[in-house]
């Protein structure tokens, strides 16, 4: 047996021309996509379900203790600005 590997011909054009043309699709098809993600409306929606996220469980049963902690700050800060005027 012998170890050298038979010669390989070179791509025709043709077959690289269709190399081209297929990753330069692909590179559209993911700047499209990439521009339809940082749309004002598609951060909006990503934020707005990360806030969601935080205040559900899995099941998307409401987590009181984290409800409890934002209440508890939003009070805090009414208090403080109540105080604040009065002094």
């Amino acid at each position: 047996m012998s170890d050298t590997a038979p010669p390989t011909t070179p791509p025709a054009t043709a077959d690289l021309q269709a190399e081209i043309t297929a990753a330069r699709e692909e590179l559209v098809a993911t700047i499209s996509t990439l521009k339809g993600e940082m749309t004002p409306g598609a951060i909006a929606r990503r934020g707005g379900r990360a806030i969601t996220g935080w205040f559900t469980d899995e099941f998307g049963g409401i987590r009181p203790e984290r409800v409890a902690i934002v209440g508890a700050v939003v009070a805090g800060i009414v208090v403080l600005k109540i105080i604040r005027r009065r002094g």
